[in-house]
């Protein structure tokens, strides 16, 4: 590997965000050319830009990847970056292609299998998430960041065993992991076993005191047994301790939402973009909680300037059907975003059923509305 491509893989590793873990070191990775001079400037500018955050900034460090990828066909981190982007807005297909085409130049970066996983574990296809990063960890049984992403996959398709097995391995080569600890504290949780779930989470509290995140964590539990009120003073311990932390409110807001007050989880969104103005599931709930309160005009403005950003957002998309079909009387268009939704949305779910059922209530243009069902 040379000095320049060993230096720009470095930069990616430290400075991106959301970037998925390290691979196990230069020495498993393909030998590649000598990066561009050129590309690399792009490249690392792009880095620079992603690093300080902000919609428009990442749209520009966008740029700058596009133009390194022009300029040098091999640099797989420039991919990677993209698809890092792609993710992070809701854009779930882009996301598998820019890692796909990482994997095709690079296919033993850790990294790029963690992203690629969690893009497909998102659309909800979990099977081929799994099988991905065992045939990774098969081969690197010391790699903890692919092992916990697996954990993840393993615990979300339900195959709990194996999902502690994954994350107990990361224990025994650290001990004291916290992500490997939370991880096992929601196997807990998903298995209901909610007081075990709640010694696993109190041990990492020992380890990492003060974690917002740990609080979160416990918020989801106490949600899962059932008492809100719990539940509700975690995040707010969470919020107190790190006030931009944006899961803590954005749960806080997911419980006012369903309670009915909509007022009060509009501000836990608000407070969400206060920190961070282009939180794009901020803006989507900040949508949902104007609904409810009857803004539909503003809520509706919401949804738009989201889609404005990220077209293919299944939640934006979603959401906006809903609001043009049940709040507007503006169901022809309502069909438009659903049929979008579709093609860009998990291959299952309770929301990909109720678009269908949209769909079939709303008539296509020219067609007689469905007997008995139509509006």
């Amino acid at each position: 590997m040379s000095a320049l491509r060993h230096a720009l893989l470095l930069l990616c590793l430290a400075a991106l965000v959301g970037c998925g873990g390290t691979t196990d070191g230069p020495t498993t990775l393909t030998e590649l050319p000598p990066v561009d001079p050129a590309a690399a400037r792009e490249f690392q500018a792009g880095v620079r830009l992603l690093a300080r955050g902000g919609r428009a900034r990442e749209d520009r460090a966008a740029e700058h990847f596009e133009a390194a990828l022009a300029i040098d066909a091999n640099l797989w981190e420039a991919h990677y970056n993209l698809g890092v982007i792609a993710r992070g807005r809701g854009e779930l297909r882009q996301a598998v292609e820019r890692f796909e085409q990482a994997r095709a130049i690079q296919p033993a970066a850790g990294e790029v299998l963690v992203g690629l996983a969690e893009a497909r574990n998102a659309l909800g296809e979990r099977d081929q998430a799994a099988s991905l990063l065992n045939d990774y960890v098969s081969g690197h049984p010391d790699s903890i960041p692919v092992r916990l992403a697996l954990s993840a996959v393993e615990r979300q398709r339900g195959n709990h065993d194996a999902a502690l097995s994954h994350a107990r391995e990361v224990l025994v080569r650290e001990p004291r992991n916290v992500a490997a600890l939370t991880e096992i504290g929601r196997i807990y949780r998903a298995r209901e076993q909610y007081d075990v779930a709640q010694l696993v989470f109190q041990k990492a509290m020992t380890i990492d005191e003060g974690s917002a995140a740990l609080h979160n964590e416990m918020g989801l539990l106490e949600l899962a047994r059932g008492d809100t009120q719990a539940a509700f003073e975690q995040f707010a311990q969470a919020i107190q301790i790190d006030p931009a932390f944006a899961a803590a409110h954005l749960n806080q807001g997911s419980v006012l939402l369903h309670a009915g007050d909509y007022e009060g989880a509009a501000t836990e969104y608000r407070a969400v973009l206060e920190h961070d103005r282009d939180h794009v599931e901020a803006r989507v709930a900040l949508g949902a909680a104007l609904r409810g309160q009857g803004e539909h005009r503003e809520a509706r403005r919401y949804y738009e300037a989201v889609l404005d950003d990220h077209p293919n957002h299944p939640a934006a998309l979603f959401n906006m059907g809903v609001l043009l079909a049940e709040f507007l009387d503006q169901r022809p268009q309502a069909r438009d975003l659903f049929e979008r939704f579709l093609r860009v949305a998990p291959s299952s779910g309770e929301y990909r059923e109720m678009a269908e059922q949209y769909l079939r209530d709303i008539p296509a243009p020219g067609a007689a509305a469905p007997a008995g069902g139509g509006e």
